[in-house]
């Protein structure tokens, strides 16, 4: 898989489309191999990124998920539509969060780059 295969989602910053973010991640997951474990634990950082973004954001803007399957890995990144939204894991309270996406992906990428808030990676084949 490369990138062109890459599968966006909009939807807005609100609680219950999550849902349908953890829904597409499972059916790109296992469409490229995933096992159940790590496909649940794709699910629950996807929940724990949006809840933050949701939280920070207080839903007014748009949320974009980009699905990047790889040949080796699936990239997901988090964007808004938003300039001024902060960084999403910034506060105290949200350490915990943070080391639950940490403790699940095999990669994760707080950097800002452009309207980029958050990457994480899940490789193909690796436990956690």
């Amino acid at each position: 898989m490369n990138e062109t295969n890459a599968i966006s989602l909009n939807m807005p910053a609100k609680a219950e489309y999550v849902s349908i973010a953890r829904l597409t991640a499972s059916g790109i997951a296992s469409f490229m191999g995933f096992d159940y474990d790590a496909i649940e634990d794709i699910k629950v950082s996807i929940s724990e990124v949006l809840g933050k973004i949701i939280e920070k954001t207080k839903g007014t803007v748009q949320i974009t998920i980009i699905f990047e399957p790889r040949a080796d890995s699936l990239n997901i990144k988090f964007s808004t539509n938003g300039d001024n939204i902060p960084n999403v894991f910034d506060g105290e309270d949200d350490s915990f969060s943070l080391a639950i996406v940490e403790a699940l992906m095999d990669q994760t990428d707080l950097k800002r780059n452009g309207q980029i808030l958050m990457t994480i990676v899940k490789k193909l084949g690796k436990a956690v």
